[in-house]
């Protein structure tokens, strides 16, 4: 009986060692990646002045980190004289929240006083100061206050080769250059007609996904003495950040964070 029940063991660990030569397969997966999307932010631009027989000119160009910036300067601004800015904003590869808002403001010199302008203006001529930072002048200019601008969405018309406004935004009547500076100090956010109210991608620079930003101002004919050698300055930025899980973001210009794109 022992050697019967020693066999009957032998016998089942043999059937043990059978039981492992299972069927299998393998399929592998290989050089698995995960890559980063990319959210870079260009600003296409186009500017134009009128100063009646002063001539007329204009600029444009594409700001993408090389230049970082561009300058618009025009001198011996005179009542009537008027002009536009365009800029045209493209965000490869993703949509994103867009804002535009100043980071340094509107400065207004008095940049010197002359003789007609001192009748209408109590500013002491020694107190007037120049052009230049920080303002070294006591008064300030009020050429800020006589520039008029209306704001508004705008696209290129490849007919009439010009910007044809899609929509005006709510600029109030005798909106001025110093009203839209002082909006810009908490920034707007650009609305581009999406579901979302993000901007839309472009696949690759050059492509126009989404509105352009017009911005229209002139001096009326009606200003006097008052601005004669003012002088104003002011700068503003765009700044992207993700629309993807991001549902509620604070504009940048109250506190702007690293690693976003901004274009100035």
């Amino acid at each position: 009986m022992l050697v019967g029940l020693g066999a009957v063991g032998v016998a089942s660990a043999g059937a043990g060692l059978g039981t492992t030569a299972y069927f299998n397969d393998s399929e592998t997966f290989e050089n698995n990646t995960l890559t980063a999307g990319q959210l870079d932010l260009a600003v296409e631009y186009q500017t134009s002045y009128e100063q009646g027989s002063a001539g007329s000119g204009g600029d444009s160009g594409t700001i993408n980190g090389n230049p970082t910036g561009y300058e618009y300067v025009i001198d011996d601004v005179k009542p009537g004289d008027s002009g536009r800015l365009v800029f045209c904003p493209q965000i490869v590869d993703n949509p994103a929240w867009l804002w535009v808002g100043t980071e340094n403001g509107l400065t207004d010199y008095e940049n010197g006083l002359t003789e007609p302008e001192a009748e209408v203006d109590d500013t002491d001529p020694a107190d007037a100061g120049t052009v230049g930072s920080p303002n070294d002048g006591a008064g300030e200019g009020d050429l800020s206050e006589a520039i008029l601008v209306t704001v508004s969405y705008c696209e290129f018309d490849d007919e009439t080769e010009s910007f044809e406004t899609i929509r005006t935004l709510n600029n109030p009547e005798d909106y001025t250059l110093g009203d839209l500076a002082a909006e810009l100090e908490s920034g707007f956010l650009l609305d581009a007609g999406t579901d979302s109210g993000a901007y839309p991608a472009s696949s690759e620079f050059g492509e126009q996904a989404g509105p352009c930003l017009c911005i229209d101002w002139n001096v009326p004919t009606s200003v006097e003495n008052e601005i004669q050698t003012d002088a104003v300055t002011f700068d503003f930025s765009f700044h992207a950040e993700q629309e993807r899980h991001n549902e509620s973001p604070d504009s940048p210009f109250l506190t702007v964070p690293e690693g976003n794109s901004t274009a100035q």
